[in-house]
């Protein structure tokens, strides 16, 4: 077990296509800038690991016996892929945390990419790396759409840390990072806290994000992280208030308003 320091961020969402993947990969970049980075792919699509040459997953590899590329490096980022399909089963834990200890090894900060539920794979990410370092937190990052998406996402927030902590009792915090509504058309009136507003960007939809530009909106989830890895921001969530409220067109929503403690 390594004694160096990791601070783990976590991109969450509720809803696929929501740009949780978008998220992870320009974090993962702009972090690496500064820090020994891995980027974690536990989404089943294998999105980012694509772009990274990964043709299989390390649950893969454990758990089904095939061979393949799961690990990549591009300077001070490291990429590993879970899963590229679904596994007949999982690995032992065991076996699982044994191997990510060894890619864990001189890192500084990993950022994951979640599927939108949060599955077996979510789990035995989770309880290997608290396995492989004794210890396990998460820095969440939320990332949603306008609309039906962020009501969804409103009403299940709480339950990350509610899972989290039933997967890994021992986790020592569970803090909302960054609240990022992606592709938004007009203002997002929602009370929370760390929001960062990613407008609609026609080409990143159509071309893919690894072909444009990283939206500058994302220099403030990078000044989130960063406040994260320096110890700051907030320590945990709590629901506080619940109310409908109209929206511009006169559409009814939920809004949510959250508090730290």
């Amino acid at each position: 077990m390594s004694d160096n320091k990791i601070t783990r961020f976590s991109i969450f969402g509720f809803k696929g296509g929501v740009g949780k993947s978008t998220v992870a990969y320009f974090l993962a970049r702009d972090l690496a800038m500064r820090h020994r980075v891995l980027l974690v792919d536990r989404d089943y699509t294998n999105t980012i690991g694509k772009i990274y040459g990964l043709d299989t997953g390390i649950i893969n590899v454990l758990a089904d016996g095939v061979e393949g590329k799961f690990l990549a490096r591009d300077g001070n980022l490291k990429v590993l892929s879970l899963i590229s399909f679904q596994p007949r089963t999982l690995p032992a834990l065991e076996d699982f945390a044994r191997s990510y200890s060894q890619v864990l090894e001189d890192v500084d900060v990993v950022v994951t990419d979640n599927p939108p539920n949060l599955d077996d794979i979510t789990r035995i990410e989770a309880q290997g790396y608290y396995r492989a370092r004794g210890e396990f937190h998460c820095n969440a990052i939320v990332v949603t759409t306008p609309g039906l998406a962020l009501r969804l996402t409103l009403e299940h927030l709480n339950e990350i840390s509610s899972s989290l902590r039933s997967w890994v009792p021992e986790a020592t915090y569970t803090r909302l990072v960054a609240f990022v509504v992606n592709m938004a058309r007009e203002n997002v009136d929602v009370e929370v806290p760390r929001k960062v507003v990613i407008p609609f960007y026609r080409d990143m939809l159509f071309k893919g994000f690894r072909e444009v530009p990283e939206p500058k909106e994302m220099e403030k989830v990078l000044e989130y992280a960063e406040q994260a890895i320096a110890g700051g921001g907030p320590c945990s969530m709590i629901k506080q208030t619940t109310n409908l409220a109209p929206s511009r067109n006169g559409v009814k929503f939920l809004t949510q308003t959250y508090s730290y403690f």
